[in-house]
């Protein structure tokens, strides 16, 4: 089985190749009785890729024309089935795609029959059927050339060429494309020729011909005098991934945006996902973490909205094969039907040709119920993976959530002392001595929070697919340092003094180094938070076999009974109280370093008078 990601390049190439048929279309078409009628539908091709609702807008006023013939509702059907694929909706394009199927049983038309196999062909190739997509695109290029549709012709030999590359059969791939731009330089419109430049250097980037594959894609870019939405989304794209490669992700980042800008103008989540991936792996060289979260962001929004469209096509195609099988049964059970009646009047002879013919029957059928049996029961499964994968997606959203949570509140407070002491600088109140120690601790405050936040991104990117805990040996001493570090500047204003005596000797803790600096700030952040102008905060580690305690005791306000009953109670956030200087909270970092304690196989224990101070009590597991 090929890659969800793989499939994403399938469809874009499929999206490409309806595109390709629209500019030939009005080379060899039927007319149908009535040229109002052919009007709209010539309308709603053109604009097709220009204006989904308008070429929509036109179908619906074509059906509404009065005892349609049966070639009309095979062009509706048509259509309708490419309108659909176009916009990433495959159950609704299979049904009118197979719609005009049926029709054309009783009423051939060779255009619309070409146009009706391709859709199909589309549908193999979505499905990672590639031999048979090759084998259907034969057959269109057979039908055009007997019609003489030498757009068609082009077309469909572009479109066999995708399925060669899928199969990883680059000779005849790039074989079926050059018969594509030969063909379409003899054409008034060369969209076919510039596609197949895009495509040519798509297989030149998986063959790892950089430099060839960057010429096909900047021939297909800059040499089309109007390049349209999907061509300039599809070879910005290949350049970028190109740069990324050769190492020049600023480069890319410019390709990745004009990609991006041009896929939310088709509104086709496969263009916005190939583009934001990009996006994200170049900010990330660059190292440029926030924007490679928001891309990554972006990203994952949109391959889930992709994973569903995917499973919904899978679960289309099953029910397309079990119409087929309902068909071949009822197509079976007419032609038992028409064989006894022929043979009624018969002799003896002629009634053991009906109870042989009543035997394969009930052989048949059997077979069928069996198979209908089968694909029944992958459908339950395709749904019930659906489900599964939805229910996946509603807790990875929470995780996310939580994670933007963290980052917010772990960055508050330093970027609050970074403002505070930018606002005293700014009221030239400090002498000479004081604005020294000022710069001093800004420089050192600033540095401090650039790593936080460069460790708190990183730590964030990691965990896109869910909070993960990853326990390894981490220095205690060092997490408790950085800490009292980060709060320096908000102590100081308080007068508050850190008594800490590390001990070198003392052996590393079991935890997530990036968690177990949430837990231990949150809690350093409360004692300076509630201690008085002037005191005290007292951190001292405790060695006892297989575990590590770390104790920070505050000599402040306390907490009252109802309240540290309601914490240690509670598992959501719990209403901050002010602080000593009137300071703010949303009563998150409590909560954070409850769960994130339990997380690391640890423990947490709170005792508090009021007006005396507390005392937190962080149990950790010793590292071997």
């Amino acid at each position: 089985m090929f890659s969800f990601i793989h499939r994403i390049g399938i469809m874009l190439a499929l999206l490409i190749t309806l595109g390709l048929c629209n500019s030939v279309f009005s080379q060899k078409f039927t007319s149908s009785p009535n040229p109002e009628f052919d009007s709209l539908i010539l309308k709603a091709y053109g604009l097709r890729f220009i204006n989904w609702d308008s070429a929509m807008t036109l179908i619906g006023k074509a059906q509404k024309f009065p005892e349609l013939s049966p070639l009309q509702e095979i062009m509706i059907a048509n259509q309708l089935g490419s309108l659909y694929y176009i916009k990433g909706d495959y159950p609704l394009s299979l049904r009118f795609y197979s719609q005009a199927i049926e029709l054309l049983e009783t009423s051939p038309d060779l255009p619309q029959e070409a146009l009706a196999m391709n859709g199909r062909g589309l549908i193999y190739l979505s499905q990672d059927e590639f031999q048979k997509a090759a084998d259907i695109f034969e057959k269109c290029v057979q039908i055009n050339l007997s019609i003489g549709d030498t757009g068609r012709v082009a077309a469909s030999y572009f479109n066999q060429g995708i399925a060669f590359d899928e199969l990883k059969n680059y000779d005849l791939a790039l074989a079926s494309l050059e018969k594509a731009i030969a063909i379409s330089e003899k054409l008034p419109d060369l969209q076919i020729r510039y596609m197949s430049f895009n495509r040519q250097g798509q297989i030149k980037l998986e063959q790892g011909e950089l430099e060839e594959a960057k010429r096909l894609f900047s021939k297909a870019l800059f040499e089309n005098p109007s390049p349209n939405n999907w061509e300039q989304t599809f070879a910005n794209t290949g350049l970028g991934m190109i740069a990324l490669r050769e190492n020049n992700p600023q480069e890319a980042v410019q390709f990745g945006l004009k990609a991006y800008e041009a896929a939310k103008l088709v509104k086709a989540f496969w263009d916005k996902e190939r583009a934001t991936s990009l996006l994200s792996d170049a900010h990330e060289q660059l190292g440029q973490y926030r924007e490679a979260l928001e891309f990554a962001r972006l990203n994952k929004s949109y391959a889930d909205s992709l994973y569903n469209q995917d499973k919904n096509a899978e679960v289309s195609y099953l029910q397309l094969q079990l119409a087929e099988a309902d068909n071949a049964a009822l197509e079976q059970a007419k032609q038992i039907s028409d064989q006894r009646a022929q043979i009624s009047n018969r002799t003896i002879l002629g009634l053991s040709l009906i109870l042989a013919v009543l035997m394969v029957a009930l052989f048949l059928y059997r077979r069928w119920l069996k198979e209908k049996e089968n694909l029944n029961s992958q459908l339950l499964e395709k749904q019930k993976e659906i489900i599964q994968q939805n229910e996946k997606l509603n807790r990875l959203n929470e995780e996310k959530n939580k994670l933007f949570s963290i980052l917010s509140h772990d960055l508050k407070t330093p970027i609050n002392s970074i403002r505070q002491i930018l606002e005293l600088q700014s009221l030239n109140l400090l002498n000479p001595e004081e604005k020294r120690k000022s710069d001093e601790m800004l420089v050192r405050q600033v540095q401090h929070t650039d790593q936080m936040m460069d460790q708190l991104l990183r730590w964030a990117h990691a965990q896109m697919e869910g909070i993960i805990t990853q326990r390894d040996a981490v220095d205690l001493n060092t997490i408790i340092q950085k800490s009292i570090a980060q709060n320096d500047f908000v102590a100081s204003k308080k007068e508050i003094q850190f008594d800490f005596s590390p001990d070198d000797s003392q052996p590393k803790i079991l935890a997530d180094r990036t968690q177990a600096q949430i837990i231990i700030q949150n809690c350093i952040q409360n004692a300076v938070k509630f201690s008085h102008v002037g005191g005290k905060i007292h951190l001292s580690t405790l060695d006892r076999e297989n575990l590590i305690r770390l104790t920070i005791r505050d000599e402040g306000v306390g907490i009252p009974k109802n309240k540290l009953a309601e914490i240690q109670e509670k598992r959501s956030p719990v209403n901050s109280s002010e602080g000593t200087n009137k300071e703010l909270g949303t009563g998150l970092g409590l909560l954070l370093v409850r769960q994130f304690i339990e997380m690391n196989e640890g423990k947490i224990q709170i005792e508090s008078e009021p007006g005396k101070g507390t005392t937190i009590t962080l149990t950790f597991e010793k590292a071997a």
